[in-house]
């Protein structure tokens, strides 16, 4: 006779890119495991696919593809099974910079949210018959930006992106899609473009959906009196205060 079977609990959530609703199990033991071999790897390309691999495993929908999902998709997905599977408080610790000492944050997953900008949008239009259709990267496409671009300026690291980012280019005779043309092609293009024309594109960077979280800081520790003894009538508390933006997954587990 075979072992019993753990009945999983299933929940929906909507994909913040497309408002598309999946169903989504937690993560469990065996998915866990893989995340824990990965972070102790401390590779960042290793801990990409874990994140993948686990997000792909707990989702129900064979025509969803964890590769091609923008990072804030994905991101967010994994923080709602980690929040299911581990509790929807998340525990993190911070260390003061006026008195070193330790700053506990609790964060619930229920409260951070995808944040969008009203005026984005992915379809750049550059005059009357000429645009540019945008996607959003990947977690993959994300980490290879950061290896390239890390030691280069800022202006040639923007150029690397959103080269690595157009979708298709149209005009009003046909589009054009980027996967058709050499990084050259698309370069000569990007350089042909006025400075009106750039500054759009990089206008659909600026203001792209992230996973954000606002939180203040407040330090609960108590500054030992002039003395340096420890006492409980003159110690006072530290009481230092900042405003903190959490953004991208690795801003939730710190």
């Amino acid at each position: 006779m075979g072992l019993p079977t753990i009945a999983v609990p299933q929940y929906n959530l909507t994909i913040p890119s497309n408002g598309k609703e999946i169903k989504y199990r937690p993560f469990l033991v065996k998915e866990e495991k893989i995340l824990l071999i990965a972070m102790e790897s401390d590779d960042q390309k290793q801990i990409i696919e874990a994140t993948k691999d686990i997000v792909q495993n707990c989702i129900y929908g064979a025509d969803i593809d964890v590769n091609t999902m923008p990072a804030f998709d994905l991101e967010y997905i994994f923080l709602q099974l980690r929040g299911k599977a581990k509790g929807e408080v998340l525990e993190l610790k911070y260390k003061c910079p006026k008195c070193e000492g330790e700053i506990p944050l609790n964060i619930n997953v229920d409260e951070v949210k995808i944040i969008k900008t009203k005026e984005h949008t992915n379809t750049i239009k550059l005059d009357e018959t000429l645009g540019v259709v945008m996607r959003y990267p990947d977690l993959t496409v994300q980490e290879e930006l950061a290896e390239i671009t890390k030691d280069k300026h800022e202006i040639d690291a923007l150029f690397d992106t959103i080269i690595r980012c157009v979708d298709y280019i149209y005009d009003a005779a046909a589009t054009y899609p980027a996967k058709d043309h050499t990084e050259k092609e698309m370069r000569d293009f990007i350089e042909s473009l006025t400075d009106e024309h750039f500054q759009k594109i990089a206008k659909f960077f600026e203001t792209m959906p992230a996973l954000k979280h606002e939180v203040e800081l407040i330090c609960p520790q108590k500054v030992k009196s002039k003395n340096g003894k420890t006492n409980k009538k003159q110690d006072k508390p530290c009481g230092y205060r900042e405003q903190l933006t959490l953004e991208g997954l690795g801003s939730f587990f710190g």
